[in-house]
């Protein structure tokens, strides 16, 4: 089994004994050095795989003694089976560049578990889960960063989605996710003031962000962080004016009366907006209204009575044959 594998084995580890310190006190302090050896693990695991070759993994081993290579220059090589502690970890990675990395969070939980190995802990069990909570973001900083790989894929679908769940993780993400939608630079003031209302189409989640900047605001695509759905510029212009707009929708939904958004005629998405004449995605026009079943043009746009009336000649005629 690789480090790799092992740090996967001790979060998950961690994770069910979180879940169950709800009824047993014990397991409260299981998930803590659970998860903090395997928090660990990942910091190791990227150590070692900055270690020259023929190193011996060398800036993973606590003790470092020279010998000559064999193009006569002195390498570093590692001795013994003692790996570095936590300050070196820290140091060690942050020499090599990884600064974008909470580490007083990971101090603060090592001092925790250091309480634990001890037998004594001056603090209640619920502290020591909401430092865990607090720890989680680590892995979503680090993990995606310098390993290559997403959480998501790397501890799989159930207990990834646990961690998001977890308060103090989903604020600190839901923050770092709607600074970055607010940073982008939207075409249009009113889509910028709603950035916050961005969501996944797949899980609802808030936790949504730009997979990375782009020049074009509308090629930028956004990555939901809790299941990996992957969304348009397009779908997320959606998802925001839904989000802005929810209140009237769910009283025309509930009680009748024109809605405030519509389909567009040429770009066949719900961004039309009714009292402005204007479509959030067709700017520079004022595109008519399309049909609400395919978003396609309209015979005769003045004659709207009714759903019936909103619909295409095609779909008219599939709808009548239903």
């Amino acid at each position: 089994m690789s480090m790799l594998d092992n740090a996967v084995a001790s979060i998950r580890l961690g994770v069910e004994d979180y879940q169950a310190a709800a009824e047993d006190d014990a397991r409260a302090l299981s998930a803590i050095r659970n998860l903090t050896a395997g928090l660990l693990l990942l910091f190791k695991v990227k150590l070692q795989n900055l270690s020259p070759p023929g190193s011996k993994e060398s800036l993973l081993k606590q003790y470092v003694t020279p010998k000559m290579g064999i193009d006569g220059n002195p390498i570093w090589v590692g001795t013994g089976g003692k790996t570095v502690d936590v300050h070196s970890i820290i140091q060690r990675l942050k020499g090599l560049g990884v600064n974008d990395v909470d580490w007083t969070r990971l101090e603060a939980l090592t001092t925790l578990r250091n309480d634990v190995e001890h037998y004594f802990s001056p603090h209640p069990s619920s502290v020591l889960l909401e430092a865990m909570e607090a720890s989680f973001h680590l892995i979503q900083q680090f993990a995606p960063q310098h390993l290559g790989i997403s959480p998501l894929h790397l501890l799989g679908g159930d207990v990834w989605t646990f961690l998001t769940e977890q308060n103090a993780f989903y604020k600190h993400e839901l923050h770092v996710c709607q600074e970055a939608s607010r940073a982008i630079s939207w075409p249009l003031s009113m889509l910028a003031e709603s950035a916050r209302g961005l969501r996944c189409s797949s899980c609802r989640s808030e936790l949504v962000k730009p997979q990375e900047p782009v020049a074009q605001p509308t090629e930028t695509r956004f990555e939901c962080t809790r299941c990996g759905s992957v969304a348009t510029y397009e779908e997320a212009v959606e998802s925001i004016l839904a989000t802005r707009y929810f209140r009237d929708l769910y009283l025309t939904a509930t009680q009748g009366g024109e809605p405030p958004l519509e389909r567009c005629f040429r770009c066949k998405h719900r961004t039309y907006i009714v009292d402005d004449a204007f479509c959030a995605l067709c700017q520079e026009n004022s595109p008519e209204l399309g049909c609400l079943q395919c978003g396609g043009e309209l015979e005769n746009v003045c004659d709207i009575n009714g759903e019936l009336d909103r619909l295409c000649e095609h779909c008219r005629y599939v709808s009548e044959m239903d």
